[in-house]
């Protein structure tokens, strides 16, 4: 008993940290950028890092390889970028270019994140926004007891989280978008043929899902023979094939195309990125000399 306690003490003094890293990492970067510090930037690099390696572990034992990775990416990337700030005092403007683009994002995602009355507004939303959208298509098919959608001809049903509102792709290109130097007009121009429309098509992306699992779409032996050991069994198959495996692949085809759109408006964010690349190259060239 007393070490199921000790765990139970240990878990929350986790969530506690966790839940505290991106706060203080915003409050380094807004010293940082008031200020023009670099170690205060670099400090919140190293404390984003910190949250990233919560995350990373969180999705490995949760078998979610794909986010392991990219979360695995995002500390790497903070550590590199802290090691900068820390050891040059070249290409300024572009790492404190990239730290006001992490700032916004923070801003606008980890308040959601973390406070669950802000979250719980936007998963409300777009949970009537959903279940709206599958009567139409089917009348009466569906009916909200918040946060879930349920069907009304089955014992299906769904839960709408906040990854469910795409808050993490939002958030991320608003702070790319008005992080970058350019003039606003078209800022607001890469902001709407962005944001709006990665809410809009998740929101067809979560009725997809919905209507797959509940109409059992991809309840055949074929697909549990063809993807075997990463899905479950049915009827919990049609929703992992729609919701893991192709509208995972449709977000991300999505994002890349509205990314390239992005690009097209602002080519200050590609000459970010240039800049960035050439920063990390010469390093490593006079690391290895």
């Amino acid at each position: 008993m007393q070490e199921y306690i000790y765990l139970n003490q240990l878990l929350l003094i986790k969530m506690m940290i966790k839940s505290i890293f991106p706060f203080i990492a915003i409050g380094f970067f807004i010293l940082a950028l008031i200020y023009r510090r670099r170690e205060a930037a670099a400090s919140g690099w190293v404390v984003f890092a910190g949250y990233c390696c919560f995350e990373t572990c969180e999705c490995f034992v949760q078998g979610d390889y794909l986010y392991t990775t990219f979360d695995l990416l995002f500390l790497a990337f903070s550590l590199i970028l802290a090691y900068f700030l820390a050891t040059t005092c070249e290409k300024e403007e572009l790492f404190f270019s990239l730290t006001r683009i992490a700032l916004i994002t923070a801003v606008l995602y980890f308040p959601l994140s973390e406070f669950s009355a802000l979250g719980d507004i936007l998963i409300h939303s777009t949970t009537k926004i959903t279940a709206a959208i599958l009567n139409i298509i089917k009348p009466n098919s569906v009916y909200v007891g918040y946060p879930y959608i349920y069907s009304t001809s089955s014992s299906y049903d769904v839960e709408i989280i906040l990854a469910c509102t795409a808050i993490e792709s939002m958030a991320l290109f608003t702070g790319l978008i008005f992080g970058v130097n350019a003039p606003l007009r078209r800022k607001l121009k890469a902001f709407i043929a962005s944001v709006p429309v990665i809410y809009g098509l998740n929101i067809f992306r979560n009725v997809f899902v919905i209507t797959a699992y509940f109409e059992q779409w991809f309840a055949s032996a074929r697909w549990q023979w063809l993807l075997h050991g990463f899905i479950r069994p049915p009827p919990a198959q049609s929703f992992d094939i729609a919701h893991s495996v192709l509208a995972r692949m449709g977000s991300t085809i999505i994002l890349i195309i509205i990314a390239y759109a992005v690009f097209a408006i602002l080519p200050e964010v590609l000459d970010l990125i240039e800049d960035l690349s050439h920063a990390i190259r010469r390093k490593y060239r006079d690391l290895t000399r």
